[in-house]
């Protein structure tokens, strides 16, 4: 089962946020640059839901106002932190718990704020700050130290000592673990004098009984006249409590302990630990036979003996959940009948990637965002890790005149269809997107390498400016310019213009009927043509409620600008197409590439300059893309590319992006 997660995030006034609220799902993955303030974000959760802070820890300073504010301390200013929780309510002790926290029962929510604010005398004169925890929409209803048994956060911190968390103590995850299977102290007893005996027999080893009498001897002398430290020798400590605590995880054939792993196993080691330990522990995974009698009284529907078998230890474990037997039903009668006090924790961890080779971090990280049933939240600077977060997981981090903007794809709408398009194309080169502060999504390979030259001979390299080239290898700019708008990250669209022209057959059964006819260069006007760039830019707009279908002009250019003003760029024809038709000069260059890259004679390159030369481009571009390839082409095109080779909406696209960053940037 789901465990609860934070779905809503209201920040005012403190560090990097001025005022933002967002909205989130159950796995995040929080993407920003440096310095914009994502260890903030998931610090002002912690003000709330973090059981290691203590009183001074929520004590702030006037360092952690927004830096925009002027004396905020002198001026009363107030910082307050707002979260909202779902996906609590298929547990019944989490019902009762919270019910004074509650705000809404459609979807069921609870709300909790922290509010740091000025303390006053009787003249309304500031006298210290103090803050406050609060539940649902009420200041009566005190958020506790005890609330946070039942619900809280657990950090892993970017820079981590995993060998240190690792080690065999009362505080490892593998102890904290071990204690919830409640193993029987009986067992352990029995264990430990078994260990016990086998250790007596070192111990009367003449070597051992001599080093410790001299021992002993030599502390006499030193100690003087102190008494009761007779000194006693042991093998290891077989104290039941701490025999637990004592495991230790061991690796590979070689049984190296966790010092000798690299950090990246280790880092692997740890996040595993620590899912398994924040499971929901409703459904136990092993009862002992005293516990499964005592609640096997209480089932009346027959249910234990169907999901638990017996051990050959006398204990009762859980069979694995199929169609045959679903969670939900035993789910639900545990949460009745078999009362266990538990925490629900979300796990949120900085910079997961730390350490991990990319392969080893899309397949942990896969497992984690899709497969698991914790709440997490990653902090994260690796494409590799945003390539596999779900669509609807993405939280992102902008920075804008000093104030962080955060947005969130949790509420994002998608079909089917797109939504696994963009699960399938945002793959690692493709999520550098979600980095970018502004994106251009192209449909080719010829834009892949003409557009950023382009950029750079109009003096807007595009590496200055953060802009990302994302090539989607089709036409379906849609969910794409669905997702960056969500995410409020500027983008532009170009796209080629694809003219047709509308021609009557006959088909076999002698009917008649319209088709388009495409690849030719314009002949036509009015209603016997179109642009297949055009109307998939209408579609865009339309679908993002941008513009009615009323709104489109008929005429082709005026279609153009609107679209442009709303940073749809489309060309005439296709790239290559629009270059040769732009200038004579790109004739000669287009014959001079593809003279130096074929490997066929004389007649192949007589055959493509007729073609150029006849103004028969298609067909010359069809020679290119058969003989040569079109990527590689525009590659050697764009070496050799020249401001004016570089065609209209290109440059308007460009300078559309640029522009868009420095009104936010500058």
């Amino acid at each position: 089962m789901a465990i609860p997660y934070i779905s809503k995030v209201r920040i005012r006034n403190y560090r990097n946020f001025l005022d933002t609220e967002v909205n989130l799902s159950q796995k995040q993955v929080i993407i920003g640059e440096n310095n914009v303030g994502k260890t903030n974000f998931i610090r002002a959760i912690q003000l709330i839901l973090d059981r290691s802070f203590s009183d001074t820890d929520r004590q702030l300073q006037a360092s952690d106002f927004h830096d925009s504010l002027d004396s905020p301390m002198e001026n009363g200013q107030h910082i307050e932190i707002t979260i909202q929780i779902r996906g609590y309510d298929h547990n019944r002790k989490l019902v009762a718990e919270f019910t004074n926290a509650v705000i809404s029962t459609q979807p069921p929510t609870l709300q909790i704020t922290y509010r740091y604010y000025p303390l006053r005398d009787e003249q309304r004169r500031i006298t210290g700050y103090s803050y406050k925890l609060f539940m649902g929409n009420s200041e009566d209803y005190e958020f506790k130290s005890s609330h946070r048994n039942w619900i809280n956060i657990y950090v892993i911190k970017a820079l981590r000592d995993v060998e240190r968390e690792l080690k065999a103590n009362k505080y490892s995850p593998l102890y904290k673990l071990v204690q919830q299977y409640e193993i029987a102290k009986e067992k352990l007893e029995e264990i430990s004098e078994a260990m016990q005996s086998a250790a007596d027999e070192v111990l009367e080893l003449d070597e051992i009984t001599h080093i410790k009498k001299i021992l002993q001897q030599r502390f006499n002398t030193l100690s003087g006249l102190q008494h009761d430290y007779d000194i006693s020798l042991r093998t290891f400590d077989v104290d039941v409590e701490r025999l637990l605590y004592s495991l230790q995880v061991y690796m590979g054939i070689k049984q190296r302990p966790v010092s000798e792993m690299s950090l990246g196993m280790a880092n692997i080691l740890y996040v595993s630990l620590l899912l398994i330990l924040l499971k929901d522990r409703t459904v136990p995974p092993i009862m002992s036979q005293e516990v499964y009698n005592l609640v096997i009284q209480r089932d009346t529907q027959g249910l234990l003996n169907n999901y638990y078998s017996q051990t050959e230890s006398g204990n009762y474990r859980l069979r694995r959940f199929t169609s045959s037997l679903p969670q939900e039903k035993i789910y639900e009668f545990m949460d009745e009948n078999y009362f266990k006090s538990q925490s629900f924790t979300i796990l949120a961890v900085e910079e997961p990637e730390a350490h991990l080779h990319p392969i080893l971090q899309r397949l942990i990280y896969r497992e984690v965002l899709h497969k698991s049933a914790n709440s997490v939240i990653f902090t994260s600077h690796s494409p590799h890790i945003a390539s596999v977060a779900p669509i609807d997981a993405i939280v992102h981090l902008q920075s804008n005149g000093g104030n962080t903007r955060v947005t969130s794809t949790a509420t994002l709408t998608l079909d089917a269809r797109d939504k696994n398009d963009l699960h399938r194309y945002l793959d690692v080169r493709r999520a550098e997107l979600y980095f970018g502060k502004g994106v251009v999504l192209i449909e080719g390979v010829a834009e892949e390498y003409i557009v950023p030259a382009a950029a750079t001979l109009l003096a807007t390299p595009f590496e200055d400016y953060g802009i990302v080239v994302c090539n989607i290898n089709s036409a379906n700019f849609k969910p794409y310019a669905q997702l960056l708008t969500a995410l409020d990250i500027p983008f532009v669209v170009i796209a080629d213009g694809d003219y047709y022209e509308i021609e009557e057959i006959t088909d076999a059964k002698g009917r008649k009927k319209e088709t388009r006819k495409y690849h030719i260069l314009s002949t036509k006007s009015g209603s016997d043509c179109g642009y297949r760039g055009n109307e998939i830019a209408a579609d865009i707009l339309i679908e993002l409620n941008l513009i009615d279908d009323a709104d489109i002009p008929e005429g082709f250019t005026d279609q153009d600008k609107l679209f442009a003003a709303h940073g749809i760029f489309i060309g005439h024809y296709t790239l290559e197409v629009d270059i040769l038709e732009k200038s004579p000069v790109a004739v000669d260059k287009f014959k001079t590439i593809y003279s130096e890259l074929i490997l066929g004679g004389d007649l192949m390159q007589e055959n493509f300059e007729t073609d150029v030369d006849n103004g028969d481009y298609w067909a010359a571009l069809k020679k290119i893309e058969s003989n040569i390839g079109k990527g590689r082409f525009a590659q050697r095109l764009a070496g050799n590319l020249s401001k004016d080779l570089i065609p209209t909406y290109i440059q308007e696209a460009i300078k559309s992006v640029v522009n868009q960053i420095k009104s936010i940037h500058e």
